[in-house]
């Protein structure tokens, strides 16, 4: 079933943060009924799950989300790689762990995302040029349908996120 999403250019910076951005983790909300990488959350209900600075991610969890083409992704640069974990699905809302590798990716987001970096940095560009880097501990808000440049330079990037997919006009 083929998605519609709507581009925007509400990006802008805000205290040093690049708001209204939306990132990568946008294809991830198509999962469900497909072939969802992680058959079930990890979480339980009630469950809580920490994502923490002081303690590496085990990268044993994370399953392939396979090349960024995959996720509706373009590839600049590099031979990037995603991969991840769902740690909560309901209805347009799903939250969990992703990962990509070193590589240059133009993605539409399509889905509103909160985002922090736990591991390595990523460089954010919006379509008017405006970019900032995000290290471990940064967090940042993007809305669906931006255009974004997310670049990794170092081996990889690990961020918690929390998605929202809006409706979309048809």
């Amino acid at each position: 079933m083929p998605t519609k999403y709507i581009i925007s250019a509400n990006l802008r910076f805000h205290g040093g943060m690049l708001l209204g951005v939306t990132v990568l983790a946008a294809q991830l909300a198509l999962f469900p009924a497909q072939a969802n990488p992680s058959p079930e959350p990890q979480s339980l209900p009630g469950e809580m799950r920490v994502y923490s600075l002081k303690k590496q991610v085990d990268q044993s969890t994370l399953v392939s989300f396979g090349p960024p083409e995959a996720l509706g992704g373009q590839v600049l640069t590099g031979s990037p790689q995603l991969y991840g974990r769902i740690d909560f699905q309901q209805g347009n809302m799903l939250g969990g762990l992703f990962m990509a590798t070193t590589g240059l990716i133009r993605v539409t987001f399509p889905f509103t995302e909160h985002a922090t970096i736990l591991e390595g940095e990523v460089t954010l560009t919006d379509e008017t040029g405006k970019t900032h880097t995000y290290k471990a501990g940064d967090s940042y808000f993007i809305r669906q349908g931006s255009v974004i440049l997310w670049d990794v330079k170092g081996s990889h990037v690990i961020k918690s996120f929390f998605n929202v997919t809006e409706p979309t006009a048809q």
